[in-house]
């Protein structure tokens, strides 16, 4: 015979309703003490209780699944390339849907021409969005979804603050990179932008040079953010100028990686001639040579932080902040040294 809320709640002496609330966070106008608790999880393992995943899927209309978007104008993700920036983001991704008993599906189709394909199936009980491309393909997907949705690498003005969101302090971030080569005695420090990508977060970390570099009293402009290019043509071409700067902040580590190439090419060393500070600091920093010096962006609590927000909103839990900023570390490499 299968083991039912009503056997757990009988040999614990407690309602089904307690059995719920304690088992499966169910009923959250129920208080339970630890006590009540604890007696409650014991008979739950002693008559061996397992959920029913489909069929409190049926009973709830829940699929206890959620879904990732990647967003349109943009290729595959990939795992194990670039700057890993995807794999660390997806790790903290699963670990939090595990630890809430979701499953985590990736949506393909909105790689194709219709962006809202995988909003209206019933595949997902909630979304989690991490792409901040301005696209107009992407804000009809946002307007149209109805599914709980959470906004990662986005503030809360964003999309009127409809929808929770979770950053990181890029004025933090920047400010630490900052406090780094100023401490190894650099003053003329300059931007590295790559003007092809679309990615919304990089004109913040633009905006938060600029005010860090000011609020310091160190010269910044617009003749100090330096189009690297996808290609790194724009930095060859500025280092071909004449280098203007000791020291570099890229907007994440993979454009920090082509500066580097980009120098070594000219026989230009790195850190000895140019420091360059990368933003994410993946394990892509330690396989490069130098090791690059980079602003640590939370990526894994990022993700966990983002499915904790859709599963209350998903389960209409109150929440007391929508729009979380998470602080940045700061990881000392090789690619940063005094200027010359």
């Amino acid at each position: 015979m299968a083991v039912t809320l009503k056997t757990v709640a009988e040999r614990a002496g407690v309602t089904p309703t307690v059995v719920s609330r304690v088992l499966h966070n169910k009923a959250l106008s129920i208080r339970v003490s630890e006590a009540t608790a604890e007696r409650v999880r014991k008979a739950a393992k002693e008559l061996n209780y397992r959920v029913n995943a489909a069929a409190r899927g049926l009973r709830e209309r829940q699929t206890m699944s959620i879904g990732v978007l990647h967003g349109h104008g943009f290729g595959r993700p990939k795992f194990d390339l670039g700057s890993r920036y995807f794999a660390q983001l997806m790790d903290g991704i699963v670990e939090g849907a595990f630890s809430h008993g979701y499953s985590v599906t990736l949506c393909p189709k909105l790689l194709g021409d219709d962006p809202t394909d995988a909003l209206a199936d019933g595949r997902f009980d909630g979304l989690v969005w991490y792409s901040t491309s301005p696209s107009d393909e992407n804000h009809v997907l946002l307007e149209k979804t109805s599914l709980p949705l959470v906004i990662v690498h986005s503030t809360g003005e964003d999309y009127g603050g409809r929808f929770p969101t979770v950053i990181c302090d890029n004025n933090q971030g920047i400010g630490l990179a900052l406090d780094h080569l100023e401490s190894l005695g650099h003053k003329h420090i300059g931007f590295g932008v790559v003007s092809e990508d679309s990615f919304g977060e990089g004109g913040l970390r633009c905006e938060a040079f600029i005010s860090q570099m000011l609020l310091r009293g160190l010269s910044a402009s617009s003749n100090d953010i330096i189009d690297v290019r996808w290609s790194g043509q724009g930095f060859e071409k500025y280092l071909e100028d004449g280098m203007r700067h000791s020291a570099f902040i890229a907007v994440n580590d993979g454009t920090a990686g082509r500066m580097i190439q980009s120098a070594q090419a000219r026989k230009i060393h790195v850190p000895e001639e140019l420091s360059i500070v990368g933003f994410d600091s993946t394990s892509f920093c330690n396989e490069f040579r130098p090791a690059i010096t980079s602003i640590a962006q939370p990526l894994f609590k990022i993700g966990e932080t983002a499915i904790d927000l859709l599963v209350k909103s998903i389960q209409q839990e109150l929440m007391t902040d929508r729009h979380l900023v998470i602080p940045c570390g700061f990881d000392i490499r090789e690619s940063t040294a005094a200027p010359p």
